[in-house]
């Protein structure tokens, strides 16, 4: 439901998937290592499907990366979690109850370690835990996007240029608006947000790079970009 969820196209075309279909197909013998979505994400046949980083790869605490950390907090602020001074809101109780993010280190360390035991059944651990780093590293990269797209629009508000919505409780552009965003900008950060950047790491996590890079983080370049170009526009209207 809701914005779409490529995760099949992003496993099939996979060194994964692609065993996988060999498999099916007979070119691979059935004992050949080919894992499909419930190998990773229904271990002992658990259906619910969770992952260290949770469904929109936000989590508490905050890395020990200043930079990260600062992008990181942006985000929050324009998820409505964290307020300007970076103290909850009842938002985050929305977010504990639907389970969509790790709020602590050990919560966010189960779900890894268990993601590290499945993969070790086919690779070795070290190599298991380098390869889950890319997909953190990714998640870093595209944060430092995301965030940079959100103090743009946020500085818009701040200059008198961009009308700040009245339901809007903090100097920050409401992600969670989805498409009832009210301008061609503020509908770009969604999009940027809720598509490109969960294709990034999204990808990346499902061994498919290719898929994390032209449909993810090269889509959200082509996104700032965009909305650098709106600001600069809209300030040359107000002018």
């Amino acid at each position: 439901m809701g914005f779409d969820h490529p995760q099949w196209e992003m496993y099939s075309p996979s060194k994964h998937g692609v065993r996988f279909l060999l498999k099916q197909a007979g070119i691979l013998s059935q004992r050949a290592a080919a894992p499909t979505c419930q190998t990773c994400h229904m271990q002992e046949g658990n259906h619910a499907v969770r992952t260290a980083w949770g469904f929109l790869a936000v989590r508490l605490p905050m890395p020990e990366d200043e930079e990260w950390a600062g992008a990181r907090a942006t985000i929050l602020q324009a998820l409505g979690v964290l307020d300007p001074d970076g103290n909850p809101t009842a938002r985050l109780e929305v977010v504990k109850q639907a389970d969509v993010a790790r709020l602590t280190h050990e919560e966010w360390q189960n779900e890894r370690t268990k993601m590290v035991e499945t993969c070790s059944h086919c690779h070795s651990v070290n190599f298991a835990k380098e390869e889950l780093k890319k997909g953190d590293q990714m998640i870093r990269e595209a944060d430092l996007l995301m965030a940079e797209a959100i103090r743009i629009v946020a500085d818009l508000y701040k200059e008198g240029i961009l009308e700040k919505p009245k339901d809007y409780a903090h100097p920050f552009p409401d992600l969670l608006t989805f498409h009832d965003a009210p301008t061609p900008i503020e509908q770009g950060l969604f999009v940027m947000f809720l598509k490109h950047r969960m294709r990034s790491f999204q990808g990346t996590f499902h061994a498919n790079p290719d898929y994390a890079l032209w449909y993810g983080w090269s889509e959200m370049q082509q996104d700032l970009s965009g909305i650098k170009a709106l600001a600069e526009e809209l300030r040359r209207t107000h002018r």
